[in-house]
């Protein structure tokens, strides 16, 4: 049996990486095992029963938080004696605040598994003592296709949270100015949805399809749209989105939260984005590379 552990799905982010990482191990089905603060313990209850023939898959999204703590608490005992895998997690590493897990906890973790592949350079300067093989980006890319033909507008994603109601009326500002001067169409988007609601889905990926420039303080706005192959100018509250555009060379496009002034110049400027079409090939293919190593793990 195999078991995947994953955030949630109602964070299209959260639910695209899983069906990344589920869409690369077909034909073989597994057990979703969600790990927000909720679902923790039933998914305990379930791993419990987990044995030395099964194997446990943990990924992708922003796992290594605080907010998963409970998760990664409970589920070390479960390493002692069920194999697992760890594909496409990361830490959420705020800058207006604290939001990493205890290293020593995860590294424990980490130590223990069977393959560990964490999706950027900043949780592995965080997990140094793991001797971690190279990052590779999320595997919601694996189940995000480049479109044929992009839209005209402009798509603003909000991360409420990690940019603040100032940084968030100030994106808003701009975006809305650009649609003037370009006569374009603004449409705004969290990437929440109803639980496991497959329409709502595809209406939000419908918004992205839409656009051809993306206004993003969210990672998977911003991961989204380059997968797409869309513009994309990132407002970073945290540190994994100035991670992820580095990783695929735009790290030219990524304001702070304390740089917004410089937004709407920024947008005046973006068809200027370079292509980044083949790296995210790269990606793409280093992601079914670590669907084939864990392949050869299943009994």
């Amino acid at each position: 049996m195999i078991y995947h552990v994953f955030a949630n799905r109602s964070n299209i982010g959260d639910w695209l990486s899983a069906k990344g990482i589920q869409k690369s191990l077909y034909p073989h089905q597994v057990v979703e095992c969600l790990c927000d603060k909720p679902f923790v313990n039933e998914t305990i209850k379930i791993l419990r029963k987990a044995t030395e023939n099964d194997l446990i898959i943990i990924g992708g999204g922003g796992l290594l938080m605080d907010y998963f703590l409970p998760f990664w608490q409970k589920f070390q005992p479960i390493t002692e004696k069920v194999p697992f895998c760890i594909w496409g997690i990361g830490y959420c590493d705020l800058k207006q605040e604290n939001s990493k897990p205890p290293t020593g906890l995860i590294e424990e973790i980490i130590i223990k598994s069977k393959l560990a592949v964490v999706r950027d350079e900043l949780t592995i300067s965080y997990l140094s003592n793991c001797k971690l093989p190279p990052p590779v980006t999320c595997p919601s890319i694996n189940i995000i296709t480049p479109l044929q033909e992009k839209g005209d507008d402009i798509l603003h994603v909000v991360n409420y949270s990690t940019a603040g109601k100032q940084v968030y009326d100030k994106m808003c500002k701009a975006a809305q100015l650009f649609a003037q001067q370009t006569g374009c169409t603004y449409r705004e988007v969290n990437n929440r949805i109803s639980k496991g609601s497959d329409p709502e889905m595809e209406e939000t990926l419908k918004m992205y399809r839409k656009s051809e420039f993306v206004l993003s303080s969210a990672l998977h706005g911003c991961i989204i749209a380059v997968a797409m192959g869309l513009k994309v100018l990132a407002v970073s509250g945290d540190r994994k989105i100035d991670a992820f555009m580095q990783r695929v060379g735009l790290e030219d496009w990524v304001l702070d939260i304390t740089e917004t002034d410089l937004i709407p110049e920024r947008l005046i400027n973006l068809h200027l984005q370079k292509d980044v079409r083949q790296v995210m090939e790269q990606i793409r293919g280093e992601n079914k590379n670590i669907a084939e190593q864990i392949l050869q793990k299943i009994h």
